[in-house]
C-alpha cells in the first residue's frame, strides 16, 4: 500500500511539472506570398534553427500572453488574433507538454521596421517551409488548414492586406492561400456584390501597366473577424 501511494505521489509530482506554452503562428502577405514569422531556436540540440514564437503560460491569462508575443515582434496593436487549438506533446510516460496555439494576421508594413531591428527573426514562405521540428510543423499545418477554411466564410483574410488595396491583390491573396487559380472576373463580381469593399478616389502610381483603382474594406475595423459572413465557392 505504501509503495502504491509512493508511486501515485511520484506521478502526481511529475504532472505538476507539465509545461503549458502559448504558441503563435503569425502570418503576413508579401510579394504575392503567404509568409510566417519564425524566431531563432537557440536551445534546440537537434539543429532546428528556427521555431514558432512562444512563451510559457505563467501569471497572465492565455489571450494576454499571446498578445504580448505579438507585440514583442510586431510592436503594434494592429493585428488579428484568434485561438485555435491545444496540442499535447508527450515528453515522457507521465509528462505531457501542452501547446495552446493562436494564429495571427498582420499587415506587412507593420513588420518591416521590426525585421530590421531583430536579427533573430525571419519571414519565410509558409507553404514551402521545412526547417521546423515535428511539433511546430504540426501546429503550422493546422493553422494553414484553418486559415484556408476561414477565409472562405469570413472577412478575416483582409487583415493580411494593406489599408487600401486593389481587387487584383485580393485575388492574389486568395489564390496563394487556397493554392488554386481563380476566375478573376467572377471573384471580383462576388466581392462587389457583397459590398465588402468600397472604391477610393485613388489609383496606383508609378506602374508600367494600366493603373488599378484602390479599394478599402467596407466594414468597421473592429468587425473584420466573424461578423462579416459570406460563402465563396470555388
Amino acid at each position: 500500500m505504501k509503495k502504491a501511494e509512493s508511486e501515485e505521489g511520484m506521478c502526481r509530482n511529475s504532472y505538476r511539472e507539465n509545461k503549458i506554452e502559448i504558441n503563435c503562428v503569425i502570418f503576413c502577405f508579401e510579394d504575392k506570398k503567404l509568409k510566417v514569422l519564425l524566431i531563432k531556436n537557440e536551445s534546440d540540440f537537434d539543429n532546428h534553427k528556427w521555431k514558432l514564437p512562444s512563451a510559457g503560460l505563467n501569471e497572465m491569462p492565455m489571450l494576454q500572453t499571446a498578445q504580448e508575443i505579438l507585440r514583442r515582434y510586431i510592436s503594434s496593436d494592429d493585428f488579428f488574433l484568434d485561438q485555435l487549438k491545444a496540442f499535447g506533446h508527450h515528453s515522457s510516460l507521465v509528462q505531457e507538454n501542452i501547446s495552446i496555439v493562436y494564429y495571427a494576421m498582420v499587415r506587412k508594413e507593420k513588420t518591416q521596421e521590426e525585421q530590421e531591428l531583430h536579427s533573430n527573426l525571419i519571414w519565410i514562405e509558409a507553404n514551402t517551409l521545412t526547417q521546423l521540428d515535428a511539433n511546430d510543423r504540426m501546429m503550422l499545418d493546422f493553422s494553414l488548414k484553418e486559415l484556408k477554411k476561414n477565409i472562405c466564410c469570413s472577412a478575416i483574410g483582409f487583415n493580411l492586406l494593406a489599408e487600401k488595396f486593389t481587387l487584383l491583390q485580393v485575388v492574389n491573396l486568395y489564390e496563394e492561400i487556397l493554392g488554386i487559380q481563380i476566375n478573376k472576373v467572377n471573384f471580383r463580381r462576388k466581392i462587389l456584390q457583397r459590398r465588402l469593399v468600397q472604391s477610393l478616389d485613388e489609383k496606383e502610381e508609378g506602374v508600367s501597366y494600366r493603373a488599378a483603382k484602390f479599394y478599402s474594406l467596407n466594414v468597421p475595423k473592429n468587425e473584420v473577424t466573424w461578423n462579416v459572413k459570406f460563402n465563396f465557392i470555388f
